[in-house]
């Protein structure tokens, strides 16, 4: 037992203990990280805290070991996602909106005594953002909200989510739909209209061409009917031919009916003078 109590005092171990101690007593800040110092669950003081153009603090970080805690929180901009969300626009269409929240600690000490860490800022936002959400998205319509800037709701709902969050050492800096669409059932009443609209148009395109056909019919009718008329001015006794030929043909130019067709005139028609050489 001695033997170890003198081996403890030896120099090397003393050396050993006083490097452990000096390691411990030291922390590396990154650059993209602040950092609050704890004394018996009180903020003490902050290193490499965010200001907009201002030095870094980044470095060696020298604390009392087990006396002192550090706690370290981000220093650049962080975006928190918010997933599906089931909405009404004001002109009752159901939406599924994914929506990007990006935000920075810009008071680490109010942060540590309101929240604990960085991690329950995301709690905070996924309590505050739903209630907000639904109402400025009820205040405007599917159409308006698919539009860039969501018809001015990005920037209401970064105006509300800021002021709430404030409270905690944390500013929103960015509020932006990242997709917005249709649930399934306003997918298919939407597919449903899609459908009943492209009938309907085929219906109509379908009545205009029967509609330009009778026309194009009636025109073509009444110009033949007017140049018949014309050639039976100018030659009467050719046009009562042409029409003899042209029933003979009706008539005769089928074999079926060719057999089966008799024609009773008296000697003295007109009809018969054409093919009796009268």
């Amino acid at each position: 037992m001695n033997q170890v109590l003198r081996d403890y005092r030896h120099p090397l171990f003393a050396l050993l203990f006083v490097a452990l101690l000096a390691l411990a007593s030291l922390t590396v800040v990154r650059e993209d990280e602040q950092v609050v110092i704890e004394r018996m669950g009180e903020p003490v003081r902050m290193v490499n805290r965010f200001r907009p153009q201002g030095p870094t603090g980044a470095g060696l970080v020298v604390h009392v070991p087990l006396l002192e805690q550090v706690i370290s929180l981000p220093r650049g901009l962080v975006t928190y996602g918010y997933e599906a969300k089931r909405v009404r626009s004001s002109d009752l269409h159901t939406l599924l909106v994914d929506t990007d929240v990006t935000y920075r600690i810009i008071d680490p000490v109010r942060l540590v005594n309101s929240l604990g860490s960085a991690v329950k800022v995301d709690d905070q936002l996924k309590a505050l953002l739903p209630p907000l959400l639904d109402q400025e998205l009820a205040q405007r319509s599917a159409a308006d909200i698919v539009r860039p800037g969501a018809g001015g709701a990005n920037a209401a709902l970064l105006r509300g989510l800021d002021a709430k969050v404030r409270q905690y050492g944390v500013q929103v800096v960015d509020v932006r739909l990242a997709r917005v669409q249709l649930d399934e059932d306003g997918r298919n009443v939407a597919f449903s209209r899609m459908q009943e609209r492209l009938e309907d148009s085929l219906l109509d395109i379908e009545m205009k061409s029967a509609a330009d056909a009778l026309a194009i019919t009636a025109a073509a009718e009444a110009e033949a009917t007017t140049r018949r008329k014309q050639s039976a001015d100018k030659d009467p006794e050719f046009y009562s031919f042409f029409r003899a030929m042209r029933s003979y043909d009706e008539l005769y130019g089928d074999p079926k009916r060719k057999n089966s067709t008799t024609i009773v005139l008296p000697p003295d028609s007109g009809y018969l003078k054409h093919f009796g050489g009268k």
